[in-house]
Formats: structure tokens, C-alpha cells, sequence
């Protein structure tokens, strides 16, 4: 029987909790999809009644156009008949206000606690920089520390060095002659006053060397400054060894020849040179020399004449009874000197004696 058009049939009565569920029937076959309508989702199975009384109620059309009510239950039917019924959290749903754009002309300023943040990171990041940078330069740094103190140590010492060297306070005050025998050290002194009131470091040695050049005794000399205010000048004498005769007198001169004493008289102790066939510095000369630089004292004040023409032909004549030495070359003329003396020990001395020890092994006395 067909129903006027118009006509909503009765919903049918709910079932009785006594009475089973009817068995659901089959599906019929899909109907082409229709707009979906949205009917009111039953409440909770504890607060409301059940999915089939929530069932019965007309379906509403949907407003696409008002806004979802969020504390009004949504009821979803699929295609396949399931009814769920899904409420929406009001603070989900809820329409958010767009965010509104800042006013022209307006900056957005940070806060005071961002701000402190930023100025502690930063410093914190330039801490941190900081030690990175002298973790890496470490090295180098103590090098530089390092060569800068042995600089200003050296500095240092040279500064203290030439302000106390050239300061008063180490000017010569004193002068000491050492070395002398036949020369008097007070002469030397005067000569060489003229150094007195200098610093030790600006000693003027070549005026030295101009003074102490007018002594003939002199043959080499050292000066050593002592601190604070000494001057030392140690000097090695010229040792005269024979006479030259002149037609003014005699020359006294050493083994180099070097006139050390001029005088009109003889000088005793000294005995004269022959210079005849030879001269100063001839072989024959300095075989000569030689030979009266290794006699001893006691030997040499007995010697009135020497001569030497060759290198090998040395003799020498002793005063008094005229006793004659032939010595020969220069070599081993220490032996020699101790065999002449062991000979002249045995022989009386008022006797014309002659001693041949130019061959030291087999002397002869004749």
C-alpha cells in the first residue's frame, strides 16, 4: 500500500530492555549517495538515552553557513549505517581571533629578561673566544715572555756594567810598578801620572806605550786595571849581557843588540864584546849572546872578553891570569857551563890554563 507523499511515518516504540534485540536484517543493496544529513548525537550511554532513541529524531539539513555549536553533539552517519557520535573541546573549536597586525610605526621591543639572556651569551661566547685564543697563542706567547726577559736581563747588565765602568767611583787612584830590578818604580810612576783621575775603562794605553818607551831596561810590559782604583803595570827588563866599546866609552847591550846604558867608564861586571869580523846581528853575534845568556852569575862576572867570528868559533878569556875558553857553537851550552865550572875547580886560577869543551863528552885542558 503506498503512502501519500508528505506522510513521515510513527517512529516505531523503543524495545523493551526485557525484550531481546531484534535480529538486524540484511543490507539492502547501496543507494546512490545522497546529501548527508546530520541529525543530533545521543549523549553518553550514562547521561542520556540510547543510539536507538537518538535514531528516531529527524534529520536536520546542514547550515554549511552557521558556525558548529561545541557543546551540541555531532551525530555522523557513514554509509554503512554506524551512527558515532563525537563531541568537539570547546578550546579546539573554539573560533581563534586572527592575530592582529602591529600598529604603524610600532617596534616590537624585547623584554628586560631577554635582553639580560642576550648581553650574558655574548659575553659568555667573547669569554669563550678569549681562551681559545690564548689556548692557541700559548707557545708563542712564552716564547716572546721568554726572550723578552733574557733581553731586559742583558740590557740590564750592560746598562749596570758601562755606568759603573765609566763612573767615579772605579777611577784610577793608585799606580803599581811590578817587574823592576834595575829600574826605580817611582821614576816609572811619574811617567805615567798622567793616567791618575781616569776611569778604569777609558785608561789611555797608547800614552802607555809612549811613556815607558823612553826606558831602555824595558823590553815588554802588561798593564791590568783592578778594581776599584788600581792600575797595575807589570814590567819585564831588558838583561844586559856585554860591552860594546865606542869611541865615547861603552854601550851596555842585551842578547838583541838593544843599547841599554850608555857610559865613559867601563861598567864592571860586564864583559866586553870583540866585534871584530862580524857585527850586531850576525850569526857570530847572536852565537855570542847566547852563550853569555846560559853562563851562570858566578861564570859570567869571571868573563873580561868574548868573541865570536863564526857561529862555531866562540871563546871567551877570563881576567886575571888570562885563562882561555874555547866554547864552540851555542848548543848545549848548559852542559857545558857545568863541565867549565867542574874544570876551573881543578886548576889553579894564577895559571895561564886553556879549556876546550866545544865537545862536552871528552873535555881537554891544556
Amino acid at each position: 500500500m503506498k503512502r501519500p507523499p508528505g506522510i513521515t511515518p510513527p517512529p516505531p516504540p523503543p524495545p523493551s530492555a526485557a525484550e531481546p534485540p531484534a535480529e538486524r536484517p540484511k543490507r539492502a543493496p547501496r543507494a546512490p549517495r545522497a546529501t548527508p544529513a546530520v541529525r543530533p548525537a545521543a549523549p553518553s550511554r550514562s547521561a542520556g538515552p540510547s543510539r536507538d532513541q537518538d535514531a528516531t529524531q529527524p534529520i536536520e539539513p546542514l547550515d554549511r553557513g552557521r558556525p558548529v555549536d561545541p557543546s551540541r553533539p555531532v551525530d555522523l552517519t557513514g554509509a554503512l549505517g554506524r551512527t558515532r557520535s563525537v563531541t568537539l573541546p570547546a578550546e579546539s573549536t573554539a573560533p581563534r581571533k586572527p592575530d592582529s597586525p602591529p600598529a604603524a610605526g610600532r617596534k616590537r621591543t624585547a623584554g628586560p629578561d631577554a635582553k639580560r639572556e642576550l648581553r650574558k651569551a655574548t659575553a659568555a661566547r667573547r669569554r669563550f673566544e678569549r681562551s681559545e685564543a690564548r689556548r692557541f697563542t700559548q707557545r708563542s706567547r712564552r716564547r716572546r715572555i721568554t726572550w723578552m726577559i733574557v733581553g731586559g736581563t742583558l740590557a740590564g747588565l750592560v746598562l749596570v756594567v758601562l755606568l759603573t765602568a765609566y763612573s767615579p767611583l772605579l777611577a784610577v787612584r793608585q799606580l803599581a810598578v811590578e817587574g823592576t830590578t834595575r829600574l826605580d818604580p817611582a821614576t816609572v810612576s811619574s811617567a805615567l801620572d798622567d793616567q791618575l783621575g781616569k776611569p778604569l775603562a777609558l785608561v789611555d794605553y797608547g800614552a802607555i806605550e809612549r811613556d815607558l818607551a823612553g826606558f831602555p831596561y824595558i823590553e815588554s810590559y802588561s798593564v791590568e786595571a783592578r778594581p776599584p782604583d788600581t792600575l797595575a803595570v807589570r814590567i819585564v827588563e831588558r838583561r844586559p849581557v856585554a860591552l860594546l866599546q865606542t869611541a865615547t866609552g861603552f854601550d851596555l847591550i842585551d842578547a838583541a843588540g838593544v843599547v841599554v846604558q850608555q857610559s865613559g867608564e867601563r861598567i864592571p861586571g860586564f864583559p866586553v864584546l870583540d866585534l871584530t869580523g862580524t857585527e850586531i846581528g850576525s850569526p857570530g853575534f847572536q852565537a855570542a849572546a847566547a852563550v853569555l845568556m846560559s853562563l851562570p852569575d858566578t861564570l859570567l862576572a869571571q868573563v873580561d872578553r868574548i868573541s865570536g867570528t863564526t857561529p862555531d868559533s866562540v871563546t871567551m878569556v877570563f881576567a886575571g891570569a888570562g885563562q882561555r875558553v874555547v866554547w864552540g857553537d851555542a848548543d848545549e851550552s848548559e852542559l857545558k857551563a857545568q863541565i867549565l865550572q867542574k874544570l876551573i875547580a881543578t886548576q889553579d886560577p894564577s895559571l895561564p890554563v886553556e879549556y876546550d869543551v866545544s865537545s862536552p863528552q871528552s873535555p881537554v885542558i891544556r
